[in-house]
């Protein structure tokens, strides 16, 4: 098997291209004055440097420094020099390993402030150096600034969550469509992930970011899906809510949420939104509308993600490795199941008009022993509809109050006067107690 040839590298590709435009005048006989007018006569043609992409030509002064470097030094001589200088060239060493210094114990101060303080402690002076090129010797170093805030210190380690079903990521992508008049458009993509397999359950454009639409995408997937034993999600509004929290206790989903500030920690969720818009959402014509975005999502989904393999998976696919392991969890929820678990319970005091009040609309209910007592409302998230009203809880008749049909009621009649056992006459006493004083 021949021994393949080594490869010159580009600086050594450029010295010896160099080379050969001067190299035959080394071993010639010069006479005075012949060497310019060769060099003269060489400028006026054109070249192809290694890696150009078209030819051009070099003025005879060049050549003829290519001409004596070749000379005094052979091909090393040749080797094209870095132009890269470096940053805060005019400091000394000592100088430049103390600001830097300074950063690596002071990640998150600004590179503005650190100067400031290396001219009060006389360690630079005055416009010796600017903020900008600080920045630049900082970045170089690799000990760019980083927030206080963030926890980019902590030690992280690759995980995955060893099965089907043992953990979804849930997230929300916002995107933007541009009407046919050209105006931006905001949408927000809701999303599930199953850690193990990459496997994404449900994917749906919103036209708002709330809790109640994080609940029906939650219910669109267990619906097909079985049920996954964490769901982690980052801190946003529409995943602190108590339905929520309600929801998954009642469903047997251990509710996570990640540290603020943290996106490094839910990176396979901020990792399939990178694919998703370079991929779809990008890419989406002007006057899409919801159900076209909703349609694209899922041609993406389909044709696209699950079935290419993925490098995390080591070239597996997802949707052969969610199947593969979702054989063994059971079967998916009922819609009676999910509805019992959203239901949610508030409590209301019952007036003397017999009538409460929920998301300002007024309700009455049957029986006058409940004037003053307070009652159980159960009620649907999504919609707020009143589904039953408990009195210890044993449920009770209600409707929505028409006062107009009860302006038309008869009314019943008085009550009669209580009978009387017991001698109680405070007015009489207040008689004889006035008679005795004027007396």
């Amino acid at each position: 098997m021949p021994v393949p040839l080594p490869e010159p590298t580009r600086a050594e590709a450029i010295a010896l291209f160099r080379l050969g435009v001067v190299g035959d005048l080394l071993t010639r006989e010069l006479a005075p004055g012949e060497l310019r007018d060769e060099l003269v006569s060489r400028a006026a043609q054109r070249y192809r440097p290694p890696g150009a992409a078209s030819s051009r030509t070099f003025h005879w002064k060049t050549l003829q420094a290519w001409f004596y470097a070749a000379k005094h030094g052979g091909h090393q001589k040749l080797l094209p020099a870095s132009r890269r200088k470096g940053f805060a060239t005019s400091l000394p060493p000592e100088k430049r390993a103390l600001l830097l210094q300074i950063r690596r114990e002071h990640p998150s101060a600004a590179a503005g402030l650190i100067l400031d303080v290396a001219v009060r402690q006389n360690i630079v002076a005055k416009d010796e150096v600017s903020p900008s090129t600080l920045r630049r010797l900082f970045a170089a170093a690799g000990v760019p600034r980083t927030s206080a805030t963030r926890t980019d210190r902590r030690e992280r380690r690759r995980w995955d969550a060893g099965r089907v079903g043992a953990l979804w990521h849930g997230d929300v992508c916002h995107i933007w469509v541009r009407t046919l008049a050209g105006a931006p458009r905001k949408l927000y993509v809701h999303g599930l992930l199953d850690d193990h397999s990459r496997y994404v359950p449900v994917l749906e454009a919103r036209e708002t970011e709330k809790e109640t639409d994080m609940l029906s995408v939650l219910c669109s997937a267990l619906l097909r899906v079985p049920t996954p034993e964490v769901l982690y999600l980052d801190n946003g509004s529409c995943y602190r809510g108590e339905t929520l929290a309600l929801a998954c206790a009642r469903l047997g989903i251990r509710l996570v949420h990640a540290q603020p500030y943290d996106p490094q920690a839910r990176g396979k969720m901020e990792r399939f939104w990178r694919t998703l818009r370079q991929g779809c959402t990008d890419h989406l014509p002007p006057g899409a509308s919801l159900h076209d975005v909703n349609a694209a999502l899922l041609a993406f989904l389909d044709g696209e993600y699950h079935a290419r393999p993925h490098a995390g998976l080591m070239g597996e696919a997802p949707t052969r490795r969610f199947h593969a392991g979702v054989q063994e969890l059971g079967r998916a929820r009922s819609a009676k199941e999910l509805a019992a678990a959203l239901e949610v319970s508030i409590q209301r005091r019952i007036g003397n008009a017999l009538t409460f009040s929920v998301e300002g609309r007024l309700y009455e209910v049957r029986g006058r022993h409940l004037a003053g007592k307070t009652v159980d409302v159960v009620a649907d998230p999504f919609t707020g509809t009143i589904l039953r009203v408990l009195f210890d809880g044993q449920p009770i008749v209600f409707g929505l109050c028409d006062m107009a049909a009860n302006g038309h009621r008869a009314r019943a009649g008085a009550l009669p006067a209580p009978e009387l056992t017991v001698p109680f006459d405070p007015i009489a006493m207040l008689l004889e107690k006035a008679r005795k004083e004027t007396a």
